[in-house]
Protein backbone atom coordinates (compact mmCIF):
# COMPACT_ATOMS: atom_id res chain seq x y z
CA UNK A 1 0.00 0.00 0.00
CA UNK A 2 1.95 2.81 -1.31
CA UNK A 3 1.65 6.68 -1.51
CA UNK A 4 5.34 8.09 -2.04
CA UNK A 5 6.45 6.57 -5.24
CA UNK A 6 9.37 4.78 -3.90
CA UNK A 7 7.73 1.67 -4.13
CA UNK A 8 9.47 -0.20 -7.09
CA UNK A 9 12.73 0.84 -6.07
CA UNK A 10 12.15 0.02 -2.32
CA UNK A 11 10.88 -3.47 -3.17
CA UNK A 12 13.95 -4.22 -4.94
CA UNK A 13 16.13 -2.81 -2.24
CA UNK A 14 14.46 -5.42 0.09
CA UNK A 15 14.59 -8.16 -2.18
CA UNK A 16 18.56 -7.97 -2.23
CA UNK A 17 18.43 -7.89 1.30
CA UNK A 18 16.36 -11.25 1.57
CA UNK A 19 12.58 -9.53 2.44
CA UNK A 20 10.25 -11.41 -0.27
CA UNK A 21 7.92 -8.55 -1.28
CA UNK A 22 4.55 -10.27 -2.10
CA UNK A 23 2.87 -7.01 -3.32
CA UNK A 24 3.90 -3.48 -4.38
CA UNK A 25 0.74 -0.60 -4.20
CA UNK A 26 1.34 2.10 -6.28
CA UNK A 27 -1.15 4.93 -6.73
CA UNK A 28 0.46 5.89 -10.14
CA UNK A 29 3.07 4.21 -12.34
CA UNK A 30 4.05 5.92 -15.77
CA UNK A 31 6.02 3.15 -17.24
CA UNK A 32 7.88 5.38 -19.16
CA UNK A 33 9.58 6.78 -16.18
CA UNK A 34 9.33 3.31 -14.68
CA UNK A 35 11.16 0.98 -17.08
CA UNK A 36 14.12 1.07 -15.61
CA UNK A 37 13.03 0.48 -11.92
CA UNK A 38 10.95 -2.27 -13.21
CA UNK A 39 14.01 -4.25 -15.31
CA UNK A 40 15.85 -3.84 -12.43
CA UNK A 41 13.04 -5.37 -10.49
CA UNK A 42 12.72 -8.23 -12.36
CA UNK A 43 16.89 -8.99 -12.60
CA UNK A 44 16.88 -8.69 -8.85
CA UNK A 45 14.04 -11.08 -8.49
CA UNK A 46 15.45 -13.57 -10.61
CA UNK A 47 18.90 -13.24 -9.09
CA UNK A 48 17.74 -13.74 -5.73
CA UNK A 49 15.27 -16.63 -6.86
CA UNK A 50 12.14 -14.82 -5.34
CA UNK A 51 8.53 -14.57 -6.90
CA UNK A 52 8.19 -11.50 -8.99
CA UNK A 53 5.90 -9.34 -6.75
CA UNK A 54 2.53 -8.55 -7.76
CA UNK A 55 1.96 -4.13 -8.80
CA UNK A 56 -1.05 -2.68 -8.01
CA UNK A 57 -1.54 0.58 -9.80
CA UNK A 58 -4.51 2.50 -7.82
CA UNK A 59 -5.24 0.11 -5.53
CA UNK A 60 -8.50 -1.46 -3.70
CA UNK A 61 -7.54 -1.16 -0.28
CA UNK A 62 -10.45 -3.81 1.01
CA UNK A 63 -9.40 -6.27 -2.15
CA UNK A 64 -5.70 -5.69 -0.43
CA UNK A 65 -6.54 -6.30 2.97
CA UNK A 66 -8.29 -9.59 1.70
CA UNK A 67 -4.64 -10.71 0.04
CA UNK A 68 -2.58 -9.72 3.00
CA UNK A 69 -5.13 -11.94 5.44
CA UNK A 70 -4.16 -15.01 2.65
CA UNK A 71 -0.42 -14.18 2.59
CA UNK A 72 0.09 -12.88 6.21
CA UNK A 73 2.84 -11.27 5.61
CA UNK A 74 5.47 -10.39 8.54
CA UNK A 75 5.32 -6.29 8.15
CA UNK A 76 3.16 -3.90 5.35
CA UNK A 77 4.44 -0.90 4.55
CA UNK A 78 1.18 1.49 4.52
CA UNK A 79 -0.03 4.90 4.58
CA UNK A 80 -0.78 5.84 8.09
CA UNK A 81 -4.81 5.16 7.94
CA UNK A 82 -4.35 1.63 7.32
CA UNK A 83 -1.66 1.28 9.82
CA UNK A 84 -4.19 0.62 12.65
CA UNK A 85 -6.59 -1.29 11.39
CA UNK A 86 -3.94 -3.54 10.04
CA UNK A 87 -2.30 -3.57 13.02
CA UNK A 88 -5.16 -5.21 15.15
CA UNK A 89 -5.56 -7.59 12.65
CA UNK A 90 -1.91 -8.87 13.81
CA UNK A 91 -0.19 -7.68 10.89
CA UNK A 92 3.14 -5.62 11.72
CA UNK A 93 3.06 -1.87 9.82
CA UNK A 94 5.25 0.84 8.90
CA UNK A 95 4.42 3.88 7.53
CA UNK A 96 5.07 4.78 4.36
CA UNK A 97 5.17 8.49 4.70
CA UNK A 98 8.54 7.83 6.59
CA UNK A 99 10.53 6.81 3.77
CA UNK A 100 9.61 10.39 2.32
CA UNK A 101 11.05 12.51 4.44
CA UNK A 102 13.79 9.84 5.83
CA UNK A 103 17.02 10.60 4.58
CA UNK A 104 17.74 6.94 2.59
CA UNK A 105 18.80 8.19 -0.67
CA UNK A 106 22.46 6.82 -1.52
CA UNK A 107 24.34 4.21 -0.45
CA UNK A 108 25.33 5.45 2.52
CA UNK A 109 21.88 5.51 4.21
CA UNK A 110 21.21 1.50 3.39
CA UNK A 111 21.35 1.19 6.94
CA UNK A 112 18.98 3.81 7.80
CA UNK A 113 16.14 1.76 5.06
CA UNK A 114 16.72 -1.13 7.12
CA UNK A 115 16.59 -0.07 10.60
CA UNK A 116 13.14 1.94 9.46
CA UNK A 117 11.46 -1.46 8.02
CA UNK A 118 12.70 -3.87 10.80
CA UNK A 119 11.81 -1.15 14.00
CA UNK A 120 8.14 -2.58 13.98
CA UNK A 121 9.44 -6.08 14.06
CA UNK A 122 12.19 -5.70 16.54
CA UNK A 123 9.53 -3.66 18.57
CA UNK A 124 7.07 -6.26 18.89
CA UNK A 125 9.90 -8.80 19.75
CA UNK A 126 11.35 -6.43 22.29
CA UNK A 127 7.21 -5.97 24.05
CA UNK A 128 7.00 -9.81 23.42
CA UNK A 129 9.92 -10.51 25.11
CA UNK A 130 8.77 -8.03 28.18
CA UNK A 131 5.93 -10.47 28.77
CA UNK A 132 3.70 -7.67 27.14
CA UNK A 133 1.98 -10.40 24.88
CA UNK A 134 -1.74 -8.37 25.08
CA UNK A 135 -0.24 -5.37 23.50
CA UNK A 136 0.67 -7.70 20.53
CA UNK A 137 -1.59 -10.29 18.66
CA UNK A 138 0.28 -13.20 17.39
CA UNK A 139 -1.41 -14.90 15.17
CA UNK A 140 -0.50 -18.94 14.33
CA UNK A 141 0.18 -19.62 10.92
Amino acid sequence: MGDNLLEISLARFLIRCGMIVYEIGIPYMDKRYQAAELTLLQETCKKMCTPMPRIVEKPDNYNQIQRMRELQPDLAITGMAHANPLEARGINTKWSVEFTFAQIHGFTNAKDVLELVTRPLRRNNNLENLGWTNLIKIQKR
